[in-house]
C-alpha cells in the first residue's frame, strides 16, 4: 500500500507532488477537475487539498471521494498519497473559487501560484497553493458571476 503523507502547518515539496499526482490521475479518469488547491485553515494551522468539479454536484461527494479513494489504493507502495481526510471535494459553487473569481482579471486558466496572506473577494487566504483554475469550465458551470473586481497579488 502507498504512504501516506504527514501534514504538517507548513507546505511541503512532499504535498505539491502528491496532490499533483493524484489531479493527474483524476484527469486520466475524467473527474472534471476544474480547479485544485492547496488552503491553509489559518485558525487550526491544518491543510486541505481541495477538488472542485461539477461531478461532486451531480454526482455526490461520497461518490467523488470514492474516485480518490480508489486511485489511492492502486498506488504503488513507493507512492505518497494524500489522506481522504485532508482532502476536501466541492461542487462548482465553492466560496474560495468564487473570491478568487471576483479578484482575477479574467485569464483562462491561473494555476502553480503560491497565494497568501491576501483578501480575495472579501476571503482572507492566509496561504495556498493554487494547481489550476480553469475559467472557462467554471464559467459554463456558474452563470452570471462577475469576474473582476480588483488584481490579485501572487506571493512567491
Amino acid at each position: 500500500m502507498a504512504k501516506e503523507i504527514f501534514m504538517t502547518q507548513w507546505f511541503s515539496d512532499q504535498m505539491l507532488v502528491a496532490g499533483e499526482a493524484l489531479i493527474k490521475c483524476l484527469d486520466e479518469t475524467d473527474a472534471k477537475v476544474q480547479a485544485a488547491f492547496w488552503i491553509l485553515d489559518a485558525e487550526n494551522k491544518t491543510w486541505k487539498l481541495t477538488i472542485v468539479s461539477p461531478l461532486v454536484g451531480s454526482e455526490g461527494p461520497r461518490n467523488y471521494y470514492r474516485r480518490i479513494n480508489t486511485i489511492n489504493e492502486s498506488a504503488k507502495s513507493d507512492e505518497d498519497v494524500i489522506a481522504l481526510h485532508d482532502i476536501s471535494v466541492s461542487n462548482t459553487d465553492n466560496r474560495i473559487v468564487k473570491a478568487i473569481k471576483r479578484s482575477v482579471l479574467g485569464n483562462s486558466i491561473l494555476g502553480n501560484n503560491r497565494l497568501g496572506r491576501n483578501t480575495l473577494g472579501g476571503v482572507y487566504i492566509e496561504d495556498m497553493y493554487l494547481y489550476r483554475m480553469d475559467w472557462k469550465l467554471l464559467e459554463n458551470n456558474t452563470p452570471n458571476t462577475t469576474m473582476i473586481d480588483r488584481t490579485l497579488h501572487l506571493n512567491p
